[in-house]
Formats: structure tokens, sequence, C-alpha cells
């Protein structure tokens, strides 16, 4: 990534010169735009997860069907938002046919972030 200049409060109190800024290009700026949500969203991910990843009580109550259940929930959800919301690139990620992601996202009824 590129490196801005910022000033310094002495910089700015003291300074009988104006300082400007580096001035962004437009793409530059839309490329770490892209890269902020990408970060945002791959962090709203990782925070679900963690709300959902609690360790299964060994003593009872373990279902494989729910934990593999949750488990694929999951990963869609991750390669969903690392796709920007496409099923077809989210597929290609998974290495599925397109129609395995799509059918599941209709099972369980998966919602992703809008953004």
């Amino acid at each position: 990534m590129s490196s801005i200049l910022i000033p310094t409060s002495a910089d700015l109190s003291l300074s009988t010169r104006v300082q400007a800024l580096p001035r962004l290009h437009e793409p530059a700026l839309h490329s770490r735009l892209d890269a902020l949500r990408a970060i945002a969203r791959s962090l709203l991910t990782e925070l679900e997860l963690l709300g959902r990843s609690v360790a299964p009580e060994p003593e009872g109550g373990l279902n494989l069907d729910d934990e593999l259940k949750r488990y694929e929930i999951a990963l869609i959800r991750a390669a969903l938002d690392k796709a920007d919301g496409s099923q077809t690139r989210a597929a290609q990620m998974l290495g599925v046919k397109l129609t395995t992601p799509n059918t599941k996202i209709k099972r369980y009824q998966i919602m992703r972030h809008k953004w």
C-alpha cells in the first residue's frame, strides 16, 4: 500500500508555510476502499463465527447432521463474503458446482451481509 504523510501537531501549529497532504488519485482511492471493505467483511465473518463456534459438549447432545449443517453454513457465508455475494465465484472457491451452494443457501435460508 502507498504511504500517506500525516502531519504532527507541531507541523500544524508552528508551521508558517502550508503543507498539503498528498492527494490520492481516484483509482488508488477506490482500490484502498475496496481493500477496507474486504477486511471489514472478513472481520464480520470471523466475529460471527466466533459467536457461533462454541465447542460442543462432549457429554451429550452431539448430532453429526446439525454440526455439519452449521459448518456448511459458516463455510458458504465465508465464501460468499469473499466473493462479494457472487454465488458463482463462491462455488468456484469451494470447488463445487454452482447448484450446490445455491441449493444450500435456499435450504438453510442463508442471509448474506448487505454492502
